[in-house]
């Protein structure tokens, strides 16, 4: 039998197809993030995201941390969950990834802000203490007191 090398470019050749075909594939996995009313800003396991509405992407699987905190709104600490799919198992991943398409997999998480009553209670409590206070001052203002007397060299009237 006859020995056939395997040419250089052959081998660039295949490594090259094999690239294309590992970087064909994409999954894409976001949290949309939401809250009633927007602008709440938004912790996320502990790292401090932005504002709701906001997107952002992971790359594992489970429970994560999220805490949620707007002027004038009790802040909310709970948490959101992403569960696997079905491509994400052992085994489908791998064709998931390798597979010449895109997926698309984006969770969403909704969150409604109750209206914090203890700060309108303090508001009120600080209102109310500003008019007792405003209403304990005199009306009119006190008698300035009498000027004191001014030393003047011996000779010049009047302070001139």
């Amino acid at each position: 039998m006859r020995d056939r090398a395997v040419q250089p470019r052959t081998v660039g050749l295949a490594a090259l197809a094999l690239a294309a075909a590992c970087a064909s594939g994409c999954v894409r996995r976001e949290i949309e993030i939401t809250s009633e009313p927007p602008g709440a800003v938004l912790t996320l396991n502990g790292r401090e995201i932005g504002r709701t509405p906001a997107r952002v992407q992971f790359t594992f699987d489970g429970t994560y941390d999220v805490r949620l905190r707007l002027q004038g709104y009790e802040s909310v600490a709970g948490s959101g969950t992403t569960d696997m799919p079905v491509w994400d198992f052992v085994g489908a991943d791998l064709v998931a990834e390798l597979a010449p398409m895109r997926l698309q997999r984006l969770e969403r998480w909704h969150f409604i802000l109750v209206p914090d009553s203890d700060a309108n209670a303090g508001l009120m409590e600080r209102a109310e203490a500003a008019r007792r206070h405003v209403e304990a001052m005199p009306a009119e203002a006190p008698d300035a007191p009498a000027p004191r007397p001014v030393a003047t060299p011996e000779g010049v009237k009047d302070g001139r």
